[in-house]
């Protein structure tokens, strides 16, 4: 009996090291927090952590936005938030406005989906929505790599995994187990992910004629609808403006050839894909999104795509802005917030 009681307590020791351990490695490489090792998430989304802090109500005197967006909106390529409120109204029965931008370098569809998922707590009164490319880039493998949870990209694996353990504040071994499981997923099974850059296997370029993520894109949006419409909040979806020059070439555009408003955060088309691909695939999100959006009677959709001129003045690159179309993108931003009737989301809000 003293034997076993022995080994119980040398493997309940061994546990506690083990899972001590592996925590404190977590903290460590990842800055997630010891006793809440969950927040490992926010590597990947830390444009999260100051709106998580936040105190958002949608019964106040407040009109709280949230932007759900990529990299053409991100805080630290443009000021959207500023620009905004440049050209934003105070809406009656409202005292001010308070815009929170999620945008995220890089970020899809799913991005949006898990980022609106972990804010279920913010009760926004509006969640404005602009995001197409980076879901594009998802088609560029063959179908038999291709995954609906977009697991194909190295980037979702890792973000799925931490979403598929909600044990990981209690013990984060099986955490772990499939962690290690990626790693060597990636350095043994060399087609099991895109590359980070076209340029590492262009040849999967021709898949992306191919459209597989459309219909996860649409599945995507679809639930955030859902979820915002089950919060209280509207929605106002935006169509994608890009711009591809005549004669648009890798070339050119490294040469800085082409009329694009050229800075440090051009990028050039093959990074989404082919041109040709990726504009038809974003011409395929902004016809269809119109039909999506239709059904939700708390969701807007205005067109702001068509709305935006074709021209290098107002671009960086296909899809980023130029200051003056970050003006531009605002102005009718605002204008679609005014068509929302967002004084009318939640009533006596004027305190």
């Amino acid at each position: 009996m003293k034997k076993a009681g022995f080994v119980l307590v040398i493997m309940v020791f061994s546990f506690l090291l083990l899972e001590a351990g592996l925590r404190a490695l977590l903290c460590l490489t990842t800055g997630a927090a010891f006793f809440h090792p969950s927040t490992v998430i926010y590597r990947y989304y830390p444009e999260l952590i100051p709106i998580q802090q936040a105190d958002i109500s949608n019964t106040d005197s407040t009109l709280d936005i949230l932007i759900l967006s990529c990299s053409v909106l991100h805080r630290d390529w443009v000021d959207i938030v500023s620009e905004m409120n440049k050209c934003m109204q105070v809406p009656a029965g409202y005292n001010r406005v308070k815009i929170y931008n999620a945008s995220g370098v890089g970020h899809g569809s799913r991005d949006n989906l898990i980022k609106y998922g972990l804010l279920k707590d913010k009760k926004f009164d509006v969640v404005i929505y602009y995001d197409a490319i980076n879901d594009s880039r998802l088609n560029n493998c063959p179908e038999d790599v291709f995954k609906s949870d977009y697991s194909h990209c190295m980037w979702y694996d890792e973000i799925n995994h931490i979403m598929r353990h909600p044990e990981i504040d209690i013990t984060v071994l099986p955490f772990f187990y499939d962690w290690m499981k990626i790693r060597f997923k990636s350095l043994f099974e060399k087609d099991a992910y895109i590359p980070k850059h076209y340029s590492l296997r262009p040849q999967w370029l021709v898949y992306g004629s191919n459209m597989k993520s459309l219909p996860c894109y649409e599945s995507n949006l679809k639930q955030i609808m859902d979820m915002a419409q089950n919060r209280g909040a509207k929605f106002l979806y935006l169509t994608f403006a890009y711009y591809v020059p005549s004669g648009y070439s890798g070339l050119k555009f490294r040469n800085k050839s082409l009329d694009y408003s050229f800075c440090d955060h051009s990028r050039e088309t093959e990074i989404w894909g082919s041109p040709q691909n990726v504009s038809r695939f974003i011409e395929s999100i902004n016809a269809d999104s119109k039909i999506w959006v239709k059904p939700y009677k708390n969701a807007h959709w205005a067109d702001l795509g068509a709305q935006f001129p074709k021209s290098g003045e107002y671009f960086a690159d296909i899809c980023h802005f130029s200051p003056k179309g970050i003006q531009k993108f605002a102005a009718i931003a605002c204008t679609g917030l005014d068509s929302i009737g967002t004084s009318s989301t939640s009533p006596s809000k004027a305190k």
